[in-house]
C-alpha cells in the first residue's frame, strides 16, 4: 500500500472543517489524484467557484487533450 502525504497548516485546522477538507482536496487535485470533476463535487462547487479557488492558490488546472475529447463529446450531445 502507497501512502500520501498531505500537510495541513495549524491555522487551516483553526479555520474548521470545510477549510481543513478544501486543503486536502486541493493537495489531492494537486497530486493528480483527484480529477476537478471529484474535486468540484467533493467541496460542493460549480466550476466557476473551483476555477476561482484555484486561481486563488496559484493551482494549474490539469487540462489534456483526453479533457478536451471529453468536453467536445459532451457539447455534440446538446
Amino acid at each position: 500500500m502507497e501512502n500520501i502525504n498531505i500537510e495541513i497548516p495549524i491555522n487551516t485546522i483553526n479555520q474548521g472543517e470545510t477549510a481543513v477538507l478544501e486543503q486536502v482536496a486541493l493537495q489531492l487535485y494537486q497530486k493528480k489524484l483527484f480529477t476537478f470533476g471529484q474535486v468540484r463535487r467533493l467541496l460542493n462547487l460549480s466550476v466557476w467557484e473551483l476555477q476561482q479557488l484555484l486561481g486563488k492558490h496559484n493551482i494549474e488546472r490539469h487540462y489534456d487533450e483526453e479533457d478536451l475529447a471529453t468536453d467536445i463529446q459532451s457539447i455534440q450531445c446538446f
